[in-house]
């Protein structure tokens, strides 16, 4: 996950300085920002206020997995990211992080093109999930329209099937 994480960090810092050299500068104008789609919706959590334990439940997550799992929130916080550790209470596998960054769907799968990176074609095992989704070793990334949704899998058996049915628990409450 670590080295996921630094790949995605150094592509992100490339990114910008390739984009300048390829046209030119533009006027820079204000951004609408649009309210997020869950907050017109009464009952459910804006995505702030949304965490990806309770986007899939431990045991929802056990159910998935076939086999009775702990949710857990790293100690560190992220702005404009939420994220839930499922493992065994005791053991090491299953185990899967899910975590979901709101507005960086297209950024993070235009990083991941550069890269030349993900299994291209009909046989990819993940097609159909989501907007688009690509795997790179254990890590899945989904774009959920503007959302990046990534699931880290180990030690888990058919992870297409499993990722599939994580991702359309999540999608229903984001």
């Amino acid at each position: 996950m670590q080295m996921t994480r630094l790949v995605f960090a150094g592509v992100l810092l490339v990114l910008p300085a390739l984009d300048g050299c390829s046209k030119p500068p533009a006027e820079a104008a204000p951004k609408a920002v649009a309210a997020p789609p869950s907050a017109s919706v009464p009952g459910k959590p804006s995505r702030e206020d949304a965490r990806a334990c309770d986007l899939v439940t431990p045991q929802e997550m056990s159910a998935i997995l076939g086999s009775a799992v702990v949710g857990t929130e790293p100690g560190h916080k992220s702005s404009g990211k939420t994220e839930c550790i499922y493992q065994p209470a005791g053991g090491v596998s299953p185990y899967v992080e899910f975590s979901v960054e709101w507005g960086e769907g297209e950024t993070a799968m235009g990083a991941m093109g550069a890269m030349g990176q993900g299994k291209p074609g009909a046989d990819d095992p993940y097609a159909g999930i989501g907007d688009q989704a690509k795997s790179v070793g254990t890590t899945l990334w989904i774009r959920s329209g503007e959302d990046l949704v990534q699931i880290v899998f180990s030690g888990v058996t058919d992870a297409p099937v499993k990722a599939k049915k994580i991702f359309n628990t999540a999608k229903t409450r984001m």
